[in-house]
């Protein structure tokens, strides 16, 4: 569906930082981990926060961390109109926090919290992209050769061409994402991430790349490097 180019309403920026993040092996859920002297999530927060786009953020943690958030929230930030319990999937929490957004909302953008590292402009280009799809992506072109596996051996080379993998934050028409959403828990459907929520409704999702380390933290190793490139960017906030 292509759309005439407009004036950019209403955009709010859903956090999702209520994982267990069971793979990251710490007592600390790995969104609260120290990184560069802050809460992992601070960092995400930070790039919306600072966003001349962005009107409003809806943070989504587990409720055992509100507090904690509430507390980062009203010391770091001002644009957080909600601080949300999540549900017990990553889709349910996204709808908890979709709920929570103001209705006269335009543009949603939905990050995952434990993802620290992204561009100023990479919203910008999201937000462009939706003058033509419903919903747009950050991708980013695979550059190795990938293998497919049967057990502990290889059973092809699959051919790269094409195949890109996704980041967030992923932008949406707000209108879209809701009713994709609504679709899904109805169908029972639990996708990997929303753009596909998007996909399933017949539409096409735009595909913005990017270079930018947009790295996910999944293991604790992984800080050692969001460490080092925080580090190198000397614009970054804190």
């Amino acid at each position: 569906m292509k759309r005439k180019k407009k004036r950019v309403g209403r955009v709010a920026a859903l956090v999702i930082a209520a994982g267990e993040g069971k793979r990251f092996s710490s007592r600390v859920p790995k969104q609260w981990s120290d990184l560069a002297g802050r809460p992992l999530v601070y960092w995400a927060l930070s790039r919306f926060e600072r966003h001349p786009l962005v009107n409003e953020i809806v943070l989504v943690v587990d409720s055992t961390r509100r507090a904690k958030a509430r507390a980062l929230v009203k010391k770091e930030f001002t644009k957080v109109t909600a601080i949300v319990s999540g549900g017990k999937t990553r889709a349910a929490s996204v709808r908890r926090g979709l709920e929570k957004t103001s209705p006269d909302t335009e543009v949603m953008l939905i990050h995952d919290g434990v993802r620290p590292l992204f561009e100023d402009d990479l919203v910008d280009r999201l937000v462009a992209a939706l003058d033509v799809y419903e919903a747009a992506v950050p991708v980013t072109l695979v550059g190795e050769t990938l293998k497919r596996l049967s057990g502990a051996a290889v059973e092809s080379t699959v051919d790269r061409k094409g195949i890109a993998t996704a980041k967030t934050p992923q932008a949406f028409r707000a209108d879209v994402i809701r009713q994709a959403h609504l679709l899904a828990q109805k169908e029972r459907f639990e996708g990997t991430d929303d753009s596909v929520l998007v996909e399933r409704m017949g539409l096409t999702v735009g595909a913005v790349q990017t270079t930018f380390p947009n790295i996910k933290i999944t293991l604790p190793e992984d800080l050692l490097l969001a460490q080092a490139l925080i580090a190198a960017q000397k614009d970054w906030p804190g």
